[in-house]
């Protein structure tokens, strides 16, 4: 889609997948989330760049799910 190289789309990719996966090593439902959202922003940036409509609404979902979990961290839960 985008004139960019390889090289610098592939690091985005990669570095999308390992926030996603060092995330769910973490402790604590806010640390994962937080490091989660970074990660599925990064893929957004990514998805963009590759032209994937799939990869892109699919991390604009999730990092909108996080965040509104997120903001409801805080309520009491039924």
């Amino acid at each position: 889609m985008f004139n960019i190289d390889p090289t610098i789309v592939e690091i985005f990719g990669v570095t999308a997948g390992a926030l996603v996966l060092i995330s769910f090593l973490m402790k604590g439902e806010r640390n994962i989330r937080l490091i989660n959202i970074i990660g599925s922003v990064i893929f957004i940036v990514y998805g963009v760049m590759i032209g994937s409509l799939s990869v892109t609404l699919l991390n604009v979902g999730l990092t909108l799910v996080h965040i509104v979990k997120l903001s409801r961290k805080g309520e009491t839960e039924v």
